[in-house]
């Protein structure tokens, strides 16, 4: 777009200058033609009234010939003469003119030697003599001269004519290309005007899309929000009935089983060991029970072995609810990870595999945690139904599934710890989530595959 509307105001300013550039060429022009032509046209009438001065000098000096005439003539001759020589100067400029002024120049040299020696060769003539001269020498000669400028004067009329049909010319030529530069501003202006348009409408598609999205992150987000807040009081309401019922009764019916025991002392051997065996098993089945709760909020073996143990024993304990197969394979997985990390991937597999065992109807699960130099790969695959996605690579929601939060919580969990997680489904061939998330680099370690099936 800066492009066209530079191109455009380029167009636009070099077509002004153009236009003010003929204007002044053509105004140049049209003054010079003029203003040769009337200089030509000048010089041409010095010439004939100079012949026609002549002639009346001739006359006036035959009438008077006197030496004061005689004086008087010879001076109008050199004033004759040099005002002659001036406009046959300016006539020879004309390159029209570069043969002819010649000819006139030689005709009049003639004029001239046949008048110069007048006071002399004609000064006691009679008056029939001078007649009769001015009959065969001024008159046919001035009539020559007359006829050689009349002939200049319409050989300038005609380059008058001819240099006015250039000039015309010359101005409907520039005319068409200053044309031809609007008609190109005004196609530039109208593919500006239509890309710009078009740019436009794109963008506002763009930002309404964009906001469709923000406004549907909003959206999940406070489903997430108000969905975390549920799952948290959920955790808190099982939490609260696990120790009410299981272990604040496994408490109190270990209690009234030691106190038994103790009212016994005297009694029966049997029935006290009795006691104290059920006594014990309540108290196994109690720390069991912590145990289990213990794992629930967070795995120990998480923060004792690492990631690896902590992830087969999950896998361990799905394969036991679900009966669904497993296979698993690590590859190069350090025991040192950061704990964001290891939290993250063993949450994310952790809800890939309650999605499996509680929508897909699979027979297969296939888990994979590779690390590389710079970041680490874990992948949960099942060969189940699958599901549709949108077009923004998330659960369509015509999918009839209850709003797909588990998978927006993952994601969002990928997405704070500086990763990001992709999921790959389609009805009738599974579901694929892949989850990259960058690691610091560690110390090299053996690059040992190992894969678990079950």
């Amino acid at each position: 777009m800066r492009a066209g509307y530079g191109a455009v105001i380029t167009v636009l300013i070099f077509s002004a200058y153009e236009a003010y550039r003929i204007q002044d060429s053509v105004s140049r022009q049209h003054l010079e033609i003029y203003r040769h032509f009337v200089e030509q046209d000048e010089a041409l009438a010095t010439l004939r009234k100079n012949l026609w001065l002549a002639g009346n000098y001739v006359r006036d000096f035959f009438i008077n010939t006197t030496p004061a005439q005689t004086l008087l003539f010879r001076r109008q001759l050199e004033e004759l003469k040099r005002e002659n020589d001036d406009a046959l100067r300016v006539l020879e400029k004309a390159p029209h003119h570069q043969r002819v002024v010649p000819q006139l120049r030689e005709s009049l040299a003639q004029f001239w030697k046949v008048v110069d020696p007048l006071p002399v060769t004609m000064m006691h003539s009679s008056n029939q003599e001078e007649m009769d001269f001015l009959d065969r020498e001024i008159v046919p000669r001035r009539g020559e001269l007359y006829n050689a400028l009349r002939a200049l004067t319409l050989a300038d009329e005609q380059k008058l004519e001819d240099s006015e049909g250039e000039f015309a010319d010359a101005r409907k030529r520039a005319g068409r290309g200053l044309l031809a530069m609007l008609a190109l501003g005004v196609l530039l202006s109208f593919l500006v005007a239509r890309l710009s348009l078009r740019h436009a409408g794109t963008l506002e598609r763009k930002a309404e899309l964009h906001y469709a999205e923000v406004e549907h992150a909003r959206h999940e987000l406070k489903q997430l929000s108000a969905r975390l807040l549920e799952i948290e009081e959920e955790g808190r309401r099982r939490l609260s009935r696990e120790l009410h019922d299981e272990i604040g009764q496994a408490l109190a019916l270990l209690q009234i089983e030691i106190s038994h025991a103790a009212a016994m002392n005297c009694g029966s051997p049997g029935a006290l060991w009795a006691r104290l065996d059920r006594a014990r098993d309540l108290a196994e089945r109690t720390v069991q029970t912590v145990r289990n709760m213990s794992g629930m909020l967070r795995p120990a073996l998480l923060d004792d072995l690492g990631l690896v143990p902590a992830l087969q024993f999950q896998l361990e304990d799905f394969i036991r609810r679900s009966g669904i197969a497993c296979n698993f394979v690590e590859q190069g997985v350090a025991e040192d990870l950061p704990d964001a990390v290891k939290t993250c991937v063993y949450r994310v597999v952790q809800e890939a595999l309650h999605n499996a065992e509680k929508h897909s109807a699979a027979t297969l699960v296939k888990v994979s945690v590779r690390q590389f130099p710079d970041r680490l790969a874990a992948e949960i695959e099942d060969n189940g139904c699958g599901f549709p996605m949108d077009s923004q690579g998330r659960p369509s929601r015509s999918t009839g599934r209850p709003t797909g939060l588990g998978l927006l919580g993952i994601r969002e969990r990928a997405g704070i710890a500086g990763g990001s997680l992709t999921i790959d489904s389609a009805p009738g061939r599974g579901t694929r989530i892949t989850l990259l998330i960058p690691v610091p680099p560690a110390k090299p370690v053996a690059d040992i595959v190992r894969e678990v099936t079950v």
